[in-house]
Parts: structure tokens; sequence; C-alpha cells
């Protein structure tokens, strides 16, 4: 839980980063921003720190021994020399205009902060906040006249993008959390969190929650198929099942997962060897028990629904009582159908 409740945002600047493959160009401030009021710094305040509320927690890569000139090191730096702020705040600049290469990348403004005394899971520590802008949206203003006037300008509803480092776990690349809401497009989805930040996922409760939830949708999807003499009901049993697990358990134990929701030793041992395949294909750490993160439940939910595909004319939700589902084949007709049993339409 990140709380800003008693933050003070110490100190602030802005930049222009264009798109570098296209030949935009970098802007640079030389000086730090000055607040007209300040109600327009709390308002900023507000707009770059209330989006980040979840325990989805990052963390910085390995450093490169051959390489000073990363997110990580400028801000292991910044954190003991916070009077050469604005020239740290140039270098995060600089990095990501370097890694702005893709022709879909938006070019936009560029915020560095230095935030004091912010508490991060009820520890108190000072953080680093980056911060980019990409989107602008067009809003109606009523002059001193009564006149409609026009003009573009940041929402500070949406963040776009931004990232938090907090001064914390310095030894285990830092406690990070990423804001990437302009992630749309495939081939620069990475390139906030990969090419500048260059971070990965902490191996807490969201980790390995998530990377489970991965694990039971790609078993299902590749090994209890139809192919496999596996029928789709069966398929949207398992899904169903395991999200119920999930929902009810406070912590997962893998082996009384495969009791309650596989329980078929046949099954039980495909899974096994499915899940130590998966695991070392996708590089992840495999433990046998942990806590079950809601945040990740909630947010990897739509992937675990059981939805049949019929053609490209239904599609069809079963939450439970797949005993009410029953598949079959008209002879007549030469298709295939699904009869569902039901007690009240709503």
């Amino acid at each position: 839980m990140i709380d800003f409740s008693r933050a003070e945002l110490i100190d602030f600047t802005t930049h222009f980063v264009g798109n570098k493959g296209l030949g935009e160009v970098l802007e640079i401030n030389p000086d730090q921003v000055e607040f007209l009021d300040d109600f327009t710094k709390e308002t900023l305040l507000q707009y770059l720190v209330s989006s980040f509320k979840t325990d989805i927690y990052y963390q910085f890569k390995s450093k490169n021994e051959l390489s000073f000139h990363d997110v990580h090191s400028y801000v292991s730096e910044l954190f003991g020399n916070r009077a050469d702020f604005i020239e740290y705040s140039k270098k995060f600049a600089q990095h990501l205009y370097d890694q702005s290469m893709h022709p879909k990348i938006k070019g936009g403004e560029f915020y560095t902060c230095y935030f004091k005394d912010c508490v991060v899971d009820g520890e108190l520590c000072d953080a680093i906040g980056i911060f980019k802008t990409e989107n602008k949206d067009t809003y109606l203003k009523v002059n001193d006249q009564f006149q409609i006037e026009c003009d573009n300008g940041i929402n500070v509803k949406k963040l776009d993008k931004g990232c938090l480092i907090f001064n914390t776990e310095k030894d285990k690349g830092y406690k990070v959390s990423v804001i990437d809401n302009n992630n749309k497009i495939a081939e620069c989805s990475l390139y906030w969190l990969e090419d500048f930040l260059n971070v990965k996922l902490k191996e807490n409760a969201y980790y390995h929650t998530t990377n489970f939830i991965d694990t039971c949708v790609g078993f299902c999807e590749e090994i209890l198929t139809e192919e496999n003499n596996v029928s789709k009901e069966n398929q949207m049993m398992m899904l169903n099942k395991s999200v119920s697990y999930f929902k009810e358990k406070d912590k997962v134990n893998v082996n009384e997962f495969e009791k309650e929701v596989l329980a078929e030793p046949e099954v039980v041992n495909s899974f096994k060897e499915y899940r130590k395949d998966f695991t070392e294909r996708m590089g992840l750490t495999s433990v046998d028990e942990f806590d079950v993160s809601a945040t990740a439940v909630k947010k990897n939910q739509k992937h675990m629904r059981s939805i049949v595909k019929l053609d490209k004319n239904f599609h069809v939700y079963i939450h439970a009582r797949h005993d009410y589902v029953e598949r079959g084949f008209d002879e007549e007709k030469g298709l295939k159908y699904y009869k569902l049993y039901f007690v009240n339409e709503e």
C-alpha cells in the first residue's frame, strides 16, 4: 500500500522528449519549475501519485557493470546526492529519448520529481518519480465575457506513464511501482518497462499468483483439449474450479490445489509436468506455497472465463453448473449443438 498523505513534493522539473527515430527534438529545461500557487502544486501532486494503489511492485534488474547510463544507476546516485537533481533529470530525459526509436512512440512532456516522506507498505522513505504525458484532451473554458474558448491540455484523471522508485530495498533493486496506460501498440508496449526502466516484477504474492494463474490457463488451453480426449465442458469446469479456489483462499498450497481442483491422479501428473515445463520455458521462479494476491486474481480473471465460442455467431459464458450443459450433434442439420438448462431467466 502506498500512502502520500504526508508526502511533500520537493523538486520538480519538466522536459520534452520527442521521438528520436522520427527526428523529433529533445527539449531540456535548465531550471526547476516554480509553481504559481499551492493549488496548482497540490493538483499536480495528486495527478502524479493517485493512480499508484496496488500491490504490484517491480525491481531493477541486475546492473550491467559495463554501463552506468541507465535509470538504476542514476537513481542510486540521485538518492545520495539530491543537490544534483536537475542534472539527473536531464540524464533520465536523455536516456528515454535514446529509447524512443519506434515510429509509433509518441513524444510528450517528461517530468522528474523528488518526494519526501512517502509511506510504502508501512515504511517511511523518500521517492523519485518519473512520468511522461503522451495524450492531450480537448477542453472548453468560459471566459470573463461568457464566451466559449477551446484548448488542449492534460487530463488530470489520466496518467499515461509513471514510475515511483522508493528508497528502500536498495540491495534488491529498490521497490518500484510502474504505470503504463498507453501501451496498446504491441511493437512498442515494452519500451517503458524494458527499454527505459529495465525492471522486472518482484517475487511477491502478485508475482506468484499471476504465474500460477497463467500456468492453470495454459494447462487448460494446451493440455485439456478435445485432441487429448477432454471435452470442452470438462475444460471449462476446471477453469471455474480454479477461479473459485483463488477467490476462496488467502494462501495457495499447490498440493492442496491439485487434490481439490484437479482431483484425478492422471490429471495431477499431467499438471505437474506442464507446470515444470512452463516454469522453465518462461524463466519463472516456482514455489509450492504463497499468499494469494486479490489484485492478481481480479486482473487475470478475464483470462480464466469459461467461454464457448461458436463460429462467429455466439459466445456462451458458463460460470458454474456444467451438469446443466449438454453437447450433441444434430444428424438432420449436420451441425453440433449445445443445450442449456435453467430455472429462471433474468
